[in-house]
């Protein structure tokens, strides 16, 4: 298949860098910084780059729209390719931003955070697929199968929600060590001593159900020790509500279990 990937960032690298490794004829990439195309383009041998939307290529079988949400329909409003197949990558937003543009409109969104200075390594990053047409769909297939080996299909709705989820056990997640990273600097602690429970959290989730798992204050409604944590951070109301707010969430969650 011939592709255009519109878009230079870090999916554009993870998908081009992938989809070169497995033959795929990378035909164009367009950024509108000519310099992050340019850099594309030379580390995936793809011929041609530009800054200009209206020197795309109209010969590619396949264009990848790997850009931002926010970008998107602004995008695809100044592109027509009938009959072509045509992909974006945003795992919140609807395949009917591409409808100016083809009748064959597929997703092909990456459950993982995506880094292109530390692109994933093996064959098990997650890849939602959804189409418009058994044509894209077959395209959309064929293309995940040479990015990874974890593909699932999806409607837009269960896209919506593993977006959500996505949310909740990476960047949620995530918040919470920082908060936690700047009470150990605050207090002189290193914040490296937290590893291992962080790493023994992160691979019991793996084995076992969160919701067999959970330990804690909040679980035993051990008043006394959750008040003395919400005194420490009394410094800090916005982690106060935090804490409170998930710890009466554990707490229902608990009584809510059979």
């Amino acid at each position: 298949m011939r592709i255009v990937f519109i878009g230079s960032g870090n999916i554009a690298h993870f998908f081009a860098t992938r989809l070169k490794a497995k033959g795929h004829e990378l035909v164009q990439v367009y950024s509108p910084d000519r310099l992050h195309a340019a850099a594309l383009a030379g580390l995936c041998a793809i011929p041609h780059f530009t800054d200009n939307l209206a020197e795309i290529t109209t010969d590619a079988d396949v264009y990848v729209l790997a850009v931002t949400d926010g970008a998107l329909p602004q995008v695809a409003g100044r592109l027509s390719y009938p009959g072509k197949v045509v992909i974006h990558c945003a795992g919140a937003v609807s395949l009917d931003v591409l409808q100016p543009v083809s009748e064959h409109r597929a997703v092909i969104w990456s459950l993982y955070s995506v880094k292109k200075e530390n692109l994933p390594e093996g064959n098990q990053v997650p890849l939602i697929l959804e189409a418009s047409t058994p044509e894209a769909l077959t395209t959309a297939v064929a293309i995940a199968g040479a990015i990874s080996g974890n593909v699932l299909q999806t409607d837009f709705r269960q896209r919506q929600l593993l977006h959500l989820n996505a949310v909740f056990v990476n960047n949620f997640t995530n918040h919470l060590l920082v908060i936690a990273q700047r009470l150990c600097e605050e207090h002189s602690l290193p914040f490296a001593i937290l590893h291992p429970i962080i790493s023994q959290t992160l691979a019991q989730a793996q084995r076992v159900a969160p919701s067999e798992s959970q330990t804690g204050p909040a679980l035993r409604n051990d008043r006394d020790t959750i008040e003395k944590h919400l005194a420490l951070l009394a410094a800090h109301p916005e982690w106060q509500k935090i804490y409170a707010d998930l710890t009466a969430s554990i707490q229902q969650a608990a009584h809510m279990q059979p």
